[in-house]
């Protein structure tokens, strides 16, 4: 791609001026649906992994480490292990001098506004995350009076209280919501199992011609891509109450974290 080192050089030089190249090439990505796809990758890398200890009810022990300050640095780390990936992949240099490109300081003021700027226009997509840890959290636990204290917490938190929606101050109400949007993405999944198993057997049959057949493989890819969407569907998706408790913690979340 680049014959002599002092060609790499100048590219690179392009790449840490120049963002929207910068965002194509070592990012793939052009539009707005091309951000929000990686940020939707990246929530779940972050919410799930990274800051788990910090973002993730599941793994929460007290509602006082819950904290949003090591995002950006975890993005930044993300785009910054994207540009090595690409400087060894592509430019075919050595680990240890693509990380050496990073040491300049405007290359680190630069990949630092870019993660600050995906932070701040598609942030929601981490609280969203956030929210489903605790919509799981809440899932996972039993209907007695022994509630998680984490969970008494959150529901006492700026995160849900003095919102006039009733279904959030009581656990047994919001733990009845959230069974009940269980069960229905339950029910529905099985239905689509049991179509998804119909078709295959519709397909199997030896008598029908390739039209048919063409046809059933169709509705066959239709119906496992609806099933894998299902499958990844929050809980919020199937009732109202669950959802409304969902938007409630992204909208406070986003009120918590407002960026001047």
């Amino acid at each position: 791609m680049y014959r002599t080192q002092e060609e790499k050089q100048d590219y690179i030089e392009k790449l840490f001026k120049d963002r929207a190249l910068f965002e194509w090439e070592i990012l793939h990505v052009s539009s707005h649906y091309d951000r929000l796809e990686i940020m939707e990758i990246l929530a779940e890398i972050i919410v799930r992994g990274k800051l788990k200890y910090e973002l993730n009810f599941l793994y929460i022990e007290s509602f006082k480490d819950f904290k949003f300050s090591q995002i950006v640095n975890i993005l930044f780390h993300e785009i910054a292990n994207e540009w090595v990936s690409f400087a060894t992949e592509i430019l075919y240099y050595p680990k240890r001098e693509a990380v050496q490109e990073l040491q300049d300081k405007r290359r680190i003021k630069f990949i630092h506004s870019l993660a600050l700027e995906y932070y701040e226009k598609y942030r929601r997509k981490i609280y969203e995350e956030v929210a489903d840890t605790f919509i799981e959290l809440v899932a996972s636990e039993r209907n007695d009076a022994n509630t998680n204290k984490l969970i008494q917490n959150v529901l006492q938190s700026d995160l849900v209280k003095n919102r006039q929606i009733l279904e959030m101050h009581s656990f047994p109400q919001l733990y009845s919501r959230v069974k009940a949007a269980q069960n229905v993405k339950r029910s529905d999944t099985q239905s689509l199992r049991m179509k998804i198993t119909q078709i295959k057997e519709k397909y199997q049959n030896p008598k029908i011609d390739i039209d048919e057949k063409q046809k059933l493989l169709g509705l066959l890819e239709r119906a496992n891509k609806e099933l894998d969407n299902l499958k990844h569907s929050g809980l919020d998706k199937f009732d109202p109450a669950v959802k409304r408790l969902k938007d409630t913690m992204v909208q406070s979340m986003i009120g918590m974290n407002r960026l001047s």
